[in-house]
């Protein structure tokens, strides 16, 4: 039985059909160009380079095509399913932003393909102005505009999203999502904070972006000790 079935599967490969079959949810354009390219690489029946190719939208085939990509039938170590789909991700990597530290406001530039001469201004704009921009901006309006309206608009209240507005906007964005991973309506302990200045820092944090949640913090020396070791210690408990 297992014979026949694997008789079947060749069979069904070298007339076509088992592409057809596999590709029946494709565009035509997309099946078409998949049966090109295997043609082309003279790999008709390879099932695998089939899976790969049906998994890629039509400008990554496209991309296949026209850069010139023939796979290496002597690679002993990739497969040429495996090269092609590699030779679509390094695509990718040369196409998105550089290497490097990435903040939020050049992830939004490298979306909307704007131009370099837009990012003194964004770094300026507070956390509520450039919060704005970015939620607004649907690649439509006049930059400029939009920022104007930003400034005029007025600050979020009752959401996390609408604390420190004057702050630096780059910087508040990047550090609020990293926060955010803390529940806000959580309770958190710090065991052992030797001056209480982490305990301290993060309470300050919390009450900022609107959390809710208690802080404990312990220490594993008495009043006495810390007074002795710390000199700002009365100004931290009181």
């Amino acid at each position: 039985r297992l014979k026949r079935l694997l008789s079947e599967d060749s069979e069904a490969a070298a007339s076509g059909s088992f592409k057809r079959s596999k590709t029946a949810d494709f565009p035509p354009e997309q099946v078409s160009k998949i049966e090109y390219l295997m043609s082309k690489w003279g790999l008709p029946e390879d099932k695998v380079m089939l899976h790969v190719l049906e998994g890629l939208d039509m400008d990554e085939l496209e991309y296949l095509d026209t850069s010139e990509f023939e796979p290496d039938m002597f690679n002993w170590q990739r497969m040429p399913a495996d090269q092609a789909l590699t030779h679509v991700a390094l695509w990718h990597e040369r196409e998105s932003l550089g290497g490097g530290p990435i903040d939020v406001l050049l992830t939004f530039q490298k979306r909307w393909n704007l131009s370099s001469l837009f990012d003194g201004m964004l770094r300026e704009l507070s956390h509520k102005d450039l919060r704005y921009v970015v939620e607004h901006y649907d690649g439509s309006q006049q930059l400029e505009q939009l920022i104007d309206q930003a400034q005029q608009s007025l600050p979020l209240r009752g959401r996390a999203e609408g604390c420190m507005p004057d702050a630096n906007g780059v910087v508040t964005m990047s550090r609020f999502h990293r926060l955010e991973l803390i529940d806000p309506v959580a309770d958190a302990a710090v065991f052992g904070d030797a001056n209480l200045g982490f305990a301290l820092n993060l309470a300050k944090h919390r009450k900022v972006l609107g959390h809710v949640g208690r802080l404990i913090a312990t220490t594993f020396e008495s009043r006495e000790v810390l007074r002795e070791r710390y000199k700002e210690i009365d100004e931290t408990i009181t």
